[in-house]
């Protein structure tokens, strides 16, 4: 089972994070749950900016807190020992339905776009397909690009800033912009990788 390259996994508290879960029973396939909870709640609270903008802040808290179970759910699964391929389906299903709901959610937050919204669920729902098509081709597993999966979910976090600190502006929109042709680009970069190693 290939396995990409993360930073924070060995981050003190990250491994840290991993014992706590693993004391307190918690599967690797149930921290993919977990994120996939916190995207979908992310995707709610986007929506509830349109009640207080401050709802901005805990979406983004939602973000953060699904990127590092997205980020727990392998590292339990290799401390465990349980690597299974039903653990491996279901952390991929997981995170299509997180990407769905956050940038959904995102794009009907206050003052973004749905229309965009879209787009750059789209975008990434592709980047994610463009890999798994090249892993049935027999080509290894491409988890890179501009727009990967851990820079989609920054970019929404520290987009928040400037939202708040510029209503004026549409910065919601553009930040879902910013996702959606960085995804696309990416497609276009796997794919290039994946034909140039089937090749």
């Amino acid at each position: 089972m290939e396995r990409r390259k993360v930073p924070g996994r060995e981050w003190s508290i990250s491994l840290w994070a991993v014992d706590t879960l693993v004391k307190m029973g918690v599967s690797a396939n149930g921290a993919s749950v977990i994120g996939m909870l916190f995207g979908i709640l992310s995707g709610v609270l986007f929506y509830l900016t349109n009640f207080h903008p401050l709802f901005y802040v805990a979406g983004a808290l939602a973000v953060f807190l699904r990127s590092a179970f997205n980020i727990f759910d392998g590292m339990i699964a290799h401390r465990t020992g349980r690597l299974t391929s039903s653990g491996a389906f279901l952390n991929d299903f997981t995170d299509r339905v997180a990407d769905v709901s956050m940038l959904v959610g995102y794009g009907y937050a206050y003052g973004s776009s749905p229309f965009w919204g879209f787009v750059a669920c789209i975008g990434a729902l592709l980047t994610a397909a463009v890999r798994l098509a090249g892993k049935v081709a027999g080509a290894k597993m491409y988890y890179g690009g501009i727009m990967s999966k851990p820079v989609r979910m920054y970019t929404l976090i520290f987009s928040v800033p400037l939202v708040l600190l510029l209503p004026a502006l549409p910065v919601a929109k553009y930040t879902l912009v910013i996702v959606a042709l960085g995804s696309f680009i990416t497609v276009l970069q796997r794919t290039w990788w994946i034909l140039r190693e089937l090749s």
